[in-house]
């Protein structure tokens, strides 16, 4: 559906709330060219645990092998 910027101003309340009870997109135009796209948010997905767990494996690019060494004098007084 093709709507124009004033006809949007109008009605821009009632448009998003068709919009969210009925999945379909309003085109908003400006002298008959598309400016914005008013559409429903994806279907909300919820988050696996399982699919979480280990999402980050492999990711770390490099690990010194000091990195649990304790900090020498000089380090701790910049650290600070």
């Amino acid at each position: 559906m093709k709507m124009s910027i004033s006809e949007f101003r109008a009605k821009c309340t009632k448009v998003v709330r068709e919009v969210a009870d009925h999945p379909y997109m309003v085109e908003i135009t400006n002298r008959g060219k598309v400016v914005a796209v008013v559409s429903p948010p994806p279907p909300e997905t919820e988050m696996n645990p399982k699919d979480f767990w280990g999402s980050l494996k492999g990711t770390v690019a490099d690990l010194a092998t000091d990195f649990d060494e304790p900090l020498g004098e000089d380090e701790w007084e910049a650290a600070q």
